[in-house]
């Protein structure tokens, strides 16, 4: 067997130590080393490749599968942050919060032309279900729409309290009370807001975050979509998507560093949802989920991709919650707009 596939042997453990790299992303500063970044976006790929290898390897009845299972195992949390094996809810008799994050892409459709969504196809993200809290980003939407969408989630869900400047993106819609809230913006788009609410009696501190956006996903949707593009003009989106990337990876790296310096300052439980435009295996995640619970690695089932754009693959929305809370359900939701998909979580703080 060993005179039969050395190439394979020898691709097999350049694909582990690939692997083992993307596991080291998250701890390398993109000020640093802002190139290791790309080794972490690999992670889904260099996945599949190594559970291709356990299959080849198995049905050669070779034990040269135990190489890839075992470096799969030793990144156990980063599998987990990518598949989920948790199946149905846990009943629980503490007080429930059911919180929905979704990046709104200003209620556009995706894939119809950018048109406006209506109002009754909000509907989707709340599945049926009752929803008390919804952390919304890219919510400034269509000027003439905006008063319909408002009026929906106000009079048809019951979120008639509001954290919200007409013009911004950011917004914090839920049924329990507010006692307070704060904003910083890093620039028109991306930043964080939070706000406290009344839960019947406890008070619980909301963020909502959106990190700096990559801005290149209209460079690759044109390369994907131009079967005209020659050599050199490809090269240049490249170098021009590198370029961007690089300044927004290191943006985000700083904004994260700010917004989890505020959420260790909360003298409250914390909930905290959001667009990251990162992935589990980035500095900026790793920043922002430490000492929080990331409810789709609690309660998450089937592949956790969330943005559904021309660039596959990627986890970027998330809800994380402090260990205050029990994480109880997680779920995926789909609309006929956005490039994202809405999350929702059912958690339970303890009864007083």
């Amino acid at each position: 067997m060993k005179a039969r596939f050395p190439l394979l042997r020898w691709a097999n453990i350049l694909l582990i130590i690939g692997t083992f790299l993307a596991y080291l992303a998250p701890y390398v500063h993109p000020a640093q080393f802002w190139q290791f970044t790309f080794v972490g976006l690999t992670y889904p790929w260099l996945l599949l490749a190594n559970v291709l290898f356990i299959l080849f390897w198995l049905a050669l009845r070779n034990r040269y599968f135990l190489f890839s299972l075992g470096c799969i195992l030793l990144g156990w949390q980063h599998f987990i942050s990518l598949v989920g094996f948790h199946f149905g809810s846990v009943a629980d008799t503490k007080q429930t919060i059911s919180m929905v994050t979704f990046n709104a892409c200003n209620f556009k459709h995706f894939r119809h032309n950018r048109a406006a969504a209506d109002a009754v196809e909000l509907s989707n993200i709340f599945n049926h279900k009752k929803v008390d809290l919804v952390c919304f980003q890219e919510f400034s939407g269509y000027p003439r729409s905006m008063d319909s969408y408002l009026d929906f989630l106000k009079n048809t869900e019951n979120l008639k309290n509001i954290a919200w400047k007409k013009g911004n993106d950011l917004a914090i819609l839920t049924s329990y009370p507010i006692l307070k809230t704060g904003e910083k913006y890093f620039n028109r788009t991306n930043g964080y807001q939070f706000a406290d609410l009344n839960v019947n009696g406890t008070t619980v501190r909301v963020f909502n975050v959106h990190l700096q956006s990559n801005d290149v996903s209209s460079i690759a949707e044109r390369m994907v979509e131009d079967e005209n593009l020659g050599e050199k003009e490809a090269l240049r989106n490249v170098r021009t998507m590198a370029g961007r990337f690089k300044r927004a990876v290191q943006k985000r790296a700083r904004q994260a560093e700010e917004i989890a310096a505020a959420i260790a300052k909360s003298p409250y439980p914390v909930l905290v949802g959001g667009d990251f435009n990162d992935i589990p295996q980035s500095y900026s995640y790793h920043t922002l989920a430490k000492g929080l619970q990331d409810t789709f690695k609690k309660k998450g089932s089937g592949i956790g991709i969330t943005y559904v754009g021309n660039i596959p693959g990627l986890r970027i929305d998330y809800i994380l919650a402090s260990d205050d809370f029990q994480v109880l359900d997680y779920e995926k939701r789909r609309t006929s707009f956005s490039d994202h998909r809405p999350m929702a979580s059912v958690l339970a703080l303890p009864l007083k």
